[in-house]
């Protein structure tokens, strides 16, 4: 489908999600332009809604959200950064050990074969999952709708643990402005060229995110730029990033997939349970906090748990560290796996 013929999805997808929004908004709950719009999609695209959101539409976001995250570092974060070695080497780890109970319960209770429970086992992004575990050979329905649950699942739970158990809330903003002056925007701009340029020629994994968040930490650590991104662009990013999650479900019936679906929120749940007792072990043996910790090692998507950091006030250039660090390892690691097994499916 065309970019125009996606178009009317789109809106209708991100019409659902405000809806959400507003319903989560009014109601007092946490990040409602973030989990009240996935919540919104999802009940749409469950119920057979034509929703959607293009790849074009997803990679422009990726492009304005990579820039948004570089700009949460600072001349400050690289005089820190020797305080977080201990935890980044924690994170690849973890990384392991998430790794290995998810693919376990893949196998076990999912009834998984092994190509797929591997790539569904991984915490990475769902596009670069689905799309290097169809090249394996992986079953791309059971690994998309797994992944999907878990980003979405963790993306719910753990913004309403840090309200409620931990007591944070979204931050407040003294002055808030609406949105970038021209020459911002004309700075923005530049960076988001530079780093998608870079990151193409480079061959960066998610080179739309990754590309620009380079580009744009080095600008602001640098000293070269300065400022938080506007109250309307956050709003908006969380909107869109909520509402197309939520639009993965779009082809599905609860029906045809309850089963698949229930067992991989308990799956996210378990991911859950170890991230909350790795990041307490953690916050007691050094200098980081347990909810940045949280943040840092939850099994939930790049972007989204990067900016529900920025959106709680959580040390988001932290949170975006390791889990940047967390996408180096993967993309790594994964096609030594793909690799091996392509070959003994050949043999």
């Amino acid at each position: 489908m065309s970019f125009t013929g996606m178009a009317p999805q789109f809106a209708l997808t991100l019409l659902c999600g405000f809806l959400g929004g507003l319903v989560f908004w009014t109601l007092g709950l946490p990040l409602p332009w973030m989990l009240g719009c996935l919540s919104g999609s999802v009940i749409a695209s469950l119920s057979g809604a034509p929703v959607g959101a293009s790849k074009p539409i997803r990679l422009v976001i990726m492009v304005i959200l990579g820039v948004m995250l570089g700009g949460t570092f600072s001349p400050e974060v690289v005089a820190r950064a020797g305080e977080w070695i201990p935890t980044l080497i924690a994170a690849v780890v973890y990384l392991a050990l998430i790794t290995f109970v998810a693919q376990f319960y893949c196998r076990k209770f999912l009834k998984m074969d092994r190509i797929t429970a591997i790539f569904s086992g991984f915490p990475g992004g769902l596009s670069e999952m689905s799309l290097l575990g169809e090249e394996a050979g992986a079953d791309v329905r059971a690994l998309t709708l797994t992944h999907a649950c878990r980003v979405a699942s963790i993306l719910l739970a753990i913004p309403l643990f840090l309200t409620y158990w931990s007591g944070l809330e979204p931050v407040e903003r003294p002055e808030i402005i609406l949105f970038w002056s021209h020459w911002d925007i004309l700075i923005l701009v530049a960076i988001a060229g530079g780093g998608l340029l870079l990151g193409k020629v480079a061959k960066f994994p998610a080179y739309h995110l990754t590309g620009p968040l380079l580009i744009s930490a080095i600008v602001h650590t640098a000293g070269l730029v300065e400022g938080k991104p506007p109250e309307l662009v956050t709003i908006l990013l969380q909107l869109t990033l909520g509402s197309a999650l939520g639009a993965r479900f779009a082809g599905y019936s609860l029906k045809q997939v309850g089963k698949i679906m229930v067992l991989a929120v308990i799956m996210a749940l378990l991911m859950l349970s170890v991230t909350l007792i790795v990041s307490a072990l953690l916050s007691l043996v050094t200098d980081a906090s347990f909810e940045a910790l949280i943040l840092a090692l939850s099994p939930g998507g790049f972007a989204e748990m990067t900016l529900a950091a920025l959106s709680m006030g959580i040390d988001p250039a932290f949170v975006t560290t390791h889990h940047a660090l967390r996408l180096l390892v993967i993309v790594f690691v994964v096609p030594i796996f793909l690799t091996r097994m392509i070959k003994r499916n050949k043999t």
